[in-house]
Formats: structure tokens, sequence, C-alpha cells
């Protein structure tokens, strides 16, 4: 019987140990640390375990009770004197009161009894780094290292020199990684990536400190690809495009294996109409013959570039028709040149004005024997755009509707549907449109998505305003004149809207697209009038950067006035800190003012 109650009492308390265990751990959690600290004071006295140890110390070190932390740690160092986890604490607490001597005389010692261990290593480094003894922590490394070499630890350290400010030894590190493990790569991009964007892109000093070391790299290791391959991405990533180019072409020609990085580069500089270095890309490629896998691809997006880089003049624009058709009768038409023939039919439509032939280049490529579905669809999608500019609507609402439904969850399917809404939106259906866009806002693809908000706010923002629709439906029709290119009918709608309705919400916008028109026919006096209505006018309205960012291109890249160009850009870096165009301006308002980016482009 006495047993029995022996076994009760001793049951009742080890639960009555866990309860307040579990108390203090939960006041640990919550950050109630004095509260933590009591109770695990109260039960170290009778059983200083090494679960108990860790928040106990932990908790005095956040009361900053670093005496009685250091007591602790040494009560546990005495228990587990192998242990070097209980010595850096000491070490910790001594620091953190000043205690400096004592603090570097048990360093000291600490790192003589360093084993080379990973494990130890990284558990005593991580102690230091917990207590932001970065420089501590970067020694037991470096001790660790000299012990056994076999580890490096060269991410750990990159961290800890990014953590004391250390910029040069962190990129150092980084790049000393990826020298020997060559797999860590993405890591290595990754983190030196963060270190640019989280110190500033446009920092003359961090691209300074990365392309030093990094042309040390490639200069020691020129065989290692993967040091020129990050030296391409640096470039690009600092908008420095000639370099980028140069030294992928670099890399092609030492390895002929490279081909593909150039044409995805080609695609970058397409992306930001940087249509001078895409066709030194797309050339280089296509001086490589055509046995290699982008011959076709560079031709096709050769002549896309052309397009869009040579202006509407009468000479540029055959020469670039007698272009399309060498291409074409080099390459053939065939399932494999079907995007060529279709940019081919959009060039004679939508430049040459001939709609005719563009119709018939596509009717012949529909048919081609072994044409991929999706090539199809995109040939459709250009067909009903073909027949919208003829006027011919129910042709170009079947089109759409075809590839609407043969590609429901694709995003070439949602551009079908906002281009069938959008035709409602010029016959004047606005509420079937409105419901089309709504659910295209959430498309996967971001152009359709946000072509999809902006004609839905144009709607929202403008529809049943007045008592009449009149204003409207005017804007919608003077909208399919200006796609059809049909401009005097464009600008004659739109002035009329201006006249009779005097003041309407729609003013910014009419103002915006005949700056557009006027651009179009170089027109520029009339254009930048346009522009500066709206940056006077309707400064309020969120068109007014798109004005400031369109003026200042007329003035620096048309009429070569880089100051007025640079007041422009000044005035949107100010008033419109939000604009999608504010990084782009503040970039070439730098350029112009004379400051040394060395912008490439």
């Amino acid at each position: 019987m006495r047993l029995a109650i022996i076994l009760l009492f001793l049951s009742n308390l080890a639960f009555s140990q866990a309860n307040k265990q579990q108390i203090a751990y939960k006041y640990y959690m919550s950050g109630q640390y004095d509260k933590a600290s009591v109770i695990y004071k109260e039960i170290a006295k009778k059983n200083l375990s090494v679960n108990i140890y860790s928040p106990y110390f932990s908790s005095l070190i956040s009361l900053e009770k670093f005496l009685s932390a250091e007591k602790l740690a040494k009560k546990m160092f005495l228990k587990y004197p192998k242990s070097l986890n209980y010595q850096a604490d000491i070490i910790v607490c001594q620091s953190k009161r000043n205690s400096l001597k004592s603090s570097k005389y048990n360093l000291s010692k600490l790192h003589k009894k360093l084993s080379g261990n990973q494990s130890q290593t990284i558990r005593v480094a991580n102690i230091f780094l917990r207590n932001k003894m970065y420089n501590q922590a970067i020694e037991i490394y470096l001790t660790a290292t000299k012990i056994n070499n076999q580890f490096d630890y060269g991410l750990q350290k990159a961290q800890l020199y990014s953590l004391t400010g250390d910029d040069e030894q962190m990129i150092i590190q980084y790049l000393e990684v990826l020298e020997i493990r060559p797999d860590k790569k993405q890591i290595v991009f990754s983190n030196i990536q963060k270190f640019l964007y989280n110190n500033g892109i446009k920092s003359n000093e961090s691209y300074d400190l990365v392309k030093k070391n990094l042309l040390r790299y490639v200069n020691k290791l020129p065989s290692r690809i993967d040091f020129n391959e990050m030296l391409v991405w640096f470039f690009m990533q600092n908008k420095k495009y000639k370099l980028a180019l140069f030294h992928a072409i670099s890399i092609d020609k030492r390895t002929n294996d490279n081909l593909g990085k150039v044409y995805d580069l080609s695609e970058n500089f397409l992306d930001k109409k940087r249509f001078t270095i895409a066709l030194e890309a797309l050339d280089y490629i296509i001086s490589k013959g055509s046995k290699t896998q982008f011959y076709i691809d560079a031709n096709i997006n050769k002549l896309y570039a052309l397009s869009l880089k040579y202006t509407n003049r009468p000479a540029d624009l055959e020469k670039l028709d007698k272009n399309y058709l060498n291409v074409i009768s080099s390459l053939g038409k065939n399932k494999n040149t079907v995007v060529l023939l279709s940019n081919y039919a959009h060039f004679k439509a939508f430049y040459l004005k001939d709609l005719f032939s563009a119709k018939t280049i596509l009717e012949e490529t529909m048919l081609l024997p072994g044409i991929d579905n999706f090539d199809l669809a995109e040939c459709k999608i250009e067909y009903a755009d073909v027949m919208l500019l003829s006027n011919n609507i129910w042709d170009a609402l079947l089109f759409y509707s075809q590839v609407e439904k043969d590609f429901k969850e694709h995003p070439i399917g949602h551009l079908a549907k906002f281009k069938r809404a959008k035709i409602a939106y010029y016959q004047g259906d606005f509420s079937w449109c409105q419901a089309q866009l709504d659910v295209l806002k959430s498309s996967t693809s971001k152009l359709v998505a946000n072509d999809a908000m902006e004609l839905s706010l144009l709607i929202s923002d403008n529809y049943d305003l007045d008592t009449t629709e009149a204003p409207m439906l005017a804007f919608a029709r003077g909208d399919l004149a200006l796609f059809q290119n049909k401009f005097l009918l464009s600008l004659n709608i739109y002035d009329s809207i201006l006249h009779n309705f005097n003041g309407h919400q729609l003013s910014d916008e009419i103002y915006y697209r005949k700056s557009n028109i006027f651009q179009s026919l170089s027109l520029l006096d009339s254009a930048v009038n346009m522009l500066s209505i709206i940056i006077n006018e309707y400064d309020y309205e969120i068109l007014a950067d798109d004005a400031l960012f369109d003026l200042a291109n007329i003035y620096q890249f048309d009429l070569f006035n880089d100051k007025i160009a640079m007041s422009y850009y000044e005035q949107l870096i100010l008033n419109f800190q939000g604009s999608i165009f504010a990084s782009e301006s503040r970039e070439r308002f730098r350029l112009l003012r004379g400051d040394n980016l060395n912008l490439n482009e």
C-alpha cells in the first residue's frame, strides 16, 4: 500500500512538472519571457535538462539578463563539457554584457576545440548568427575550413558577409561557391540578383562591384560557360544589351552550343522594343546557316522587327515587302513557315492596306498540309482581323468564335474571346461586352487580362454617366474606324463628340487617340498639341502619365530636343511615382543629364 502511495505521489509530481513546463513554453512562444523565465527557474532548480535550457536561456537573453544567462550556460557546460554549444552561449553572454576580455579568451579556447565536423561547425556558427555576432560566426567557419577543408561553407559565409555589410566579400564567396560547386548556379544567380535589386539595380557601385569580380572569374576560367552565362545575365539585368549579346555570341563561337541563348536574347530585345540590337542577334543566327534549329524563326522575327522599326514611308514599305517575298521564296510555303506567312498577311493588311492579298495569303496558308492546330488558330485570328478591317463583321465573329471554342482554356482562346468582346464594344453592346471582360480579367495571359481590364474601365467610367448613350456609342464607332485605319473618319467622329458633348469625361481619351493618329501620320506638331492638352487640362486623369511619356519620347527620338524631353521625364518622375513609366523615365532622364550609366542599346 505504501509503495502504491509513493508511486502515485511521484506520478503526480511528474505530471505537475510536465504541466509547468508546458505553461512556461506557451509563455515563451507568445513572447512573455518574464513569466516563462520565472517558471523555468523553478523547474531548473530541480531538473535542468536540455529541453528546459534552450527556451530558458533564450528568455533570459531576450530580457537582457545576461549575467543570469551566463551562469545558466556555465552550469550546462559543466554537465556537458564536450558540447561547444554551451561554451558559445557563454561567449554570447559575455559579449553582450561587454566583458570583452573574457569573451575573447573563451572564444580562443572554443576555436581550439573545433573538430572540423560539419554539423558541429554549423551549430556553433548559428549560435553567433542568431545573436547577430556575425564576425564571430565567420571566424568559426574559417577555422573549421583550416582544420578540415572538405567543407567550404561558402554560402553560409556569403550570407554572413552580407549581414556585416561587406558586399565585396559576399560576392567573392558566391563566385567561389560557383567555381567549386557548379550545381549551385541557380542559388548563386538568385542571391546576386537579390543583392542587385536590394541595393538598387541602377547603383553604379553595386554594378561595378559585381562586374569587377565576375570578369575576374571569366578571365581566370575562360572555359567555364556558367561564369560567361552569368556575365550575360548580369549585363541583361543592367540593360547593357550590347555587352550581353557580345558575350553570348562569344560563348557560341567558342562552344558552338549557345545559339539558343542568343535566340532567347533576341526575343527579349524584341519584347523590350530594342529593334536594332534584336536585328544584330537575329543576323548572327541567320549567318550560322539554314541547318541550325533557329534559322526559320530568326528569319520570321527579323522581318517582324523590321516591320516595327521601319517608318511608314513608301520606300521603306516597298523594301520590306521585297524582303518578305525573298524569305518566303527561300523557305517555301509549308507547315514550318505558317507564322512567316501569317505575319506577311498582317503586313499586307495593316501596313500596305492590301486587304485582298492578305485574305488570299491566309486562305492559302490555312489549307497547308500538316499545319499545326495552334498555328491554324493564329491564322484564323489574323484572318478575322482582316475581315474586321474589311468591315465584314459576321466572318470576323465566326473565326474568332472557332478559335475560342477550340482553345477554351488556352491564352489564344482568351485572345479570341477578347476580340469577340471588342466587336460587341464597337457595336455598342456594352453590357454583353462587359460580362465577357469580367471573365477575361483573370486570364492566364497577362496581355489579354490587362487589355480586358483597360477596356472594362473605359466602359465602366464612361457609360451611363449621362442621360444619353450617344457619346459612348460614337466613341466606340470612332475606335472601330481607328482599328480599320480610317483615320479621317475616326478624327471626325472624335471631334464630333468634343463639339457636341463639351467637357465629357471621354475628352482625355479622345485627345490621346488623336495624338496616336497624328503620330501614325507623322504629324508630330499636332500630336504634341493633343498630348499637351491632356497634361494641361486633364492632369488628374489616368492618361496624364501616358501623355507625359509620349511627349518625352517624341522630343527625344523624333524632334531631337533632349532638354524638353528631360523636362517631361522629370515631371513624370516627380508627379507620377507609381506610374509604369517611372523607372524607364528615371533611367532616360539620367542618361540625358549625362550620368555615367553606359546604357547600351
